[in-house]
C-alpha cells in the first residue's frame, strides 16, 4: 500500500516538475526574484521526490524482503548519486566531489537500495553542510569490504548518539537536537533501512574534525 501511495504521488509531482521546468524556460530574462522563485520551486519538487521515495523504503522494511544482491561498481554508484543531487547542490552553493580507489572496487549489494542509501546520506549532507563547502564521496577498501565514505562540514554526531540517530525511535527526538542531524523525510532512518535492504551497512563518525557517513558492502570475490 505504501508503494502504491508513492507511485500515485509521483504522478502529480512529475507533472508539477515538468510545468515548472517549462516556466523556467519561458521566463528567461525575467527579474531575478522571478528566476529565484522558479528555482526554489524546482528544489522543493526534488525534496518532495526524496520524501516520496522513502515511502518505498518504509513499505519494504515492513515486508522485510531479503536483498537481491548483484555486482555494483562503487564508482558508478557514487557518480550516479552525485548526478541526482547536482542541481540541489548548486542551488545550495555546495560542491559535490568523488575521490578514492582506482579502479573502483565492485561490491555485492542490491543496487536499487544501495542507491537509496546514498540518496538519503547525500540529502542529509546537503541539509547540514554550509554554503561554499564541499561534500566528498571517498571510495575506499577495508579488509573484505568496499566503502563509500561521505564527508561534510556539518555537525558531527556525538559518539553516544550515532546508533540512536539511525533508529526509528529516535526520529521525533532527533528533530529537536541539531547535533543528531535529523534528516527530512525520516532520512537517516531510511538510510539505515535502505542499507539493510541492500545487504550493506552504514555508520556515522568523525574524520579529522569532519562528519562522515560510511556505507559499506562485501567485496566481490
Amino acid at each position: 500500500m505504501l508503494a502504491l501511495m508513492a507511485h500515485d504521488l509521483r504522478n502529480p509531482l512529475s507533472a508539477l516538475f515538468t510545468n515548472i521546468n517549462f516556466l523556467r524556460a519561458t521566463l528567461q530574462g525575467s527579474p531575478n526574484e522571478v528566476q529565484e522563485a522558479v528555482s526554489d520551486s524546482m528544489l522543493c519538487c526534488s525534496m518532495l521526490g526524496q520524501f516520496i521515495a522513502n515511502l518505498d523504503v518504509l513499505g519494504r522494511s515492513i515486508v522485510d524482503s531479503p536483498p537481491v544482491a548483484s555486482a555494483v561498481i562503487l564508482q558508478k554508484a557514487a557518480d550516479e548519486a552525485v548526478a541526482r543531487f547536482s542541481s540541489q547542490a548548486r542551488a545550495l552553493g555546495v560542491e559535490l566531489s568523488v575521490s578514492g580507489e582506482s579502479p573502483a572496487p565492485n561490491v555485492l549489494a542490491d543496487p536499487r537500495w544501495l542507491g537509496r542509501t546514498l540518496d538519503n546520506v547525500l540529502a542529509n549532507s546537503l541539509q547540514y553542510a554550509p554554503a561554499k563547502s564541499t561534500v566528498n564521496l571517498a571510495l575506499e577498501v577495508r579488509a573484505d569490504r568496499g566503502l563509500i565514505v561521505v564527508v561534510d562540514d556539518g555537525p558531527v554526531v556525538p559518539p553516544d548518539m550515532r546508533g540512536w540517530a539511525l533508529s526509528l525511535g529516535a526520529q521525533a527526538g532527533a528533530k529537536k537536537r541539531f547535533e543528531a542531524r535529523y534528516g527530512r523525510g525520516l532520512g537517516l532512518y531510511c538510510a539505515a533501512e535502505s542499507a539493510r535492504l541492500a545487504g550493506a551497512e552504514i555508520v556515522l563518525g568523525e574524520r579529522q574534525g569532519r562528519a562522515f557517513f560510511e556505507v559499506s558492502a562485501p567485496l566481490m570475490v
